[in-house]
C-alpha cells in the first residue's frame, strides 16, 4: 500500500510536535545522562503525533529513566515535592522555649521575694519558732535551726568530735573578772498603776527573768527544731540568751544549788526551786568555770547575781542556755518553755536603774 502524502495540516502539526518534543529535551539538557536527548520527530512518525493528544508537561524528578538511553513515556505521572519544612520540630522547640521563659518568670516573681524577705534577726528567729507546727504537740518547731546562730551566741547542735574550749582566753576572763567585781546593784523594775503612779510591790518577786534587759539578745527559742547533721526533729530544751562574754547571769528565783561546776565539759549551774507550791528546776549553761560563782548546796535568792556568761561546750558564741524542768534530768518530756513559764508565774524584769 502507498504512502498517502501528508497534508499541509499534518506538516503543521507534525512540525508543532516536533517544537514541543524540542523543548522539552531543552528542559532535559540539565538532567543526569541516563535521560538521554529527546527524538527527533521523523516523516512516518507523523500522523501518529499529530492524532495523539496533546501530553502536560511533567516534571522532571516524576520522569523515569528509560534503558535505552532515551525518555520514556510516564507511566503514571506522580509529582514529587520538596520536602515540608520541619514545622514540628520549630514548634517542639518553641514551646520548650516558652517554657524555660515561664520558668524564669515563676522564680523571679516567687522565689526571689521569699528569699530576699526571709527574716534573719534573733526576733523573727523567736517568730519563726513560734508559728512552726511541732510534730509531737509537745513545743514548737525551730525551721532555721536558729538562723542567728551563724552570728549569735548559740548551741551548735552538731556532733562534733573536737575537744570543747572551756579556757577562756586572757581577755576574756578579764573580762569575766571585770565584770564580777564590778557588778551593778539590782533591783525589780517597778510597775505602773492605773492612774500612771509608780506601785510598790506589796511583797518581793518570786521570780525573775535570768538577764538585765538590754544585755542580751534571743539568739534561738525553745522547741523543736530540724537537726542539722542527723536530719530529724529534735528538741532544743532551752531558750538562748547571746550575749558578751562575762555579761551577767542571775538566779530565777530563790533555792538550792544543786549543781555548779563542769559538766560535760560544760559550765553548768542548776538550782532547785518551790515555785507556787511545785517543784522546779532551772539550769544555766555554758559559763567557764571561773565565771561560775556559787557552788553546790548554796542558797540563793531570786535575782542574785551566780555566773557570768561564758561559751563552753557545744555553743557557737558566748551565751546563756537557760532551762526550766520539772525534773533534774535530762529527759525531753521534763522541759517546759522557759519564756512561757516565766510568764505564767509572773517573773519581773532587773533593772539597774535602782533610784
Amino acid at each position: 500500500m502507498s504512502e498517502q502524502p501528508m497534508t499541509r495540516r499534518q506538516r503543521r502539526d507534525a512540525e508543532r510536535a516536533a517544537e514541543r518534543e524540542r523543548a522539552v529535551a531543552a528542559q532535559a539538557a540539565d538532567l543526569p545522562p541516563s535521560y538521554g536527548p529527546a527524538p527527533r520527530a521523523s516523516a512516518p512518525a507523523a500522523p501518529a503525533a499529530a492524532s495523539a493528544p496533546r501530553r502536560s508537561h511533567v516534571p522532571r524528578q516524576s520522569r523515569p529513566a528509560d534503558p535505552a538511553g532515551g525518555n520514556a513515556a510516564p507511566q503514571a505521572a506522580q509529582t514529587t515535592y520538596p520536602p515540608a519544612p520541619r514545622q514540628r520540630s520549630r514548634s517542639r522547640a518553641g514551646t520548650v522555649g516558652r517554657a524555660g521563659v515561664l520558668t524564669v518568670l515563676a522564680l523571679v516573681t516567687v522565689v526571689a521575694p521569699l528569699t530576699s524577705n526571709l527574716p534573719t534577726g534573733p526576733q523573727a528567729v523567736a517568730a519563726l519558732g513560734a508559728g512552726s507546727a511541732d510534730p509531737t504537740g509537745t513545743g514548737t518547731t525551730d525551721p532555721s535551726s536558729s538562723i542567728a546562730a551563724a552570728v549569735l551566741g548559740s548551741d551548735a547542735d552538731v556532733d562534733t568530735d573536737s575537744e570543747l574550749s572551756n579556757v577562756p582566753d586572757a581577755a576574756t576572763l578579764a573580762r569575766i573578772r571585770e565584770a564580777y567585781e564590778n557588778a551593778s546593784t539590782t533591783c525589780a523594775a517597778q510597775t505602773s498603776g492605773a492612774s500612771g503612779d509608780t506601785a510598790a510591790f506589796n511583797s518581793a518577786p518570786e521570780l525573775f527573768s535570768p538577764m538585765i534587759e538590754g544585755t542580751y539578745t534571743v539568739s534561738s527559742p525553745y522547741g523543736y527544731r530540724l537537726h542539722p547533721t542527723l536530719g530529724y526533729m529534735k528538741l532544743h530544751a532551752g531558750q538562748d540568751y547571746s550575749a558578751s562574754a562575762g555579761t551577767p547571769i542571775y538566779a530565777a528565783a530563790a533555792g538550792t544549788v544543786v549543781a555548779a561546776g563542769m559538766v560535760d565539759g560544760t559550765g553548768t549551774v542548776t538550782i532547785e526551786h518551790k515555785v507556787d507550791g511545785e517543784t522546779w528546776y532551772t539550769s544555766y549553761l555554758h559559763m567557764y568555770e571561773d565565771g561560775i560563782y556559787v557552788s553546790e548546796g548554796d542558797q540563793v535568792e531570786a535575782g542574785q547575781l551566780i555566773a557570768g556568761v561564758g561559751s563552753t561546750g557545744y555553743s557557737t558564741g558566748p551565751h546563756l542556755h537557760f532551762e526550766v524542768r520539772t525534773a533534774n534530768d535530762t529527759a525531753d518530756s521534763s522541759t517546759v518553755d522557759p519564756e512561757k513559764w516565766l510568764k505564767e508565774h509572773g517573773a519581773v524584769e532587773l533593772t539597774t536603774d535602782c533610784a
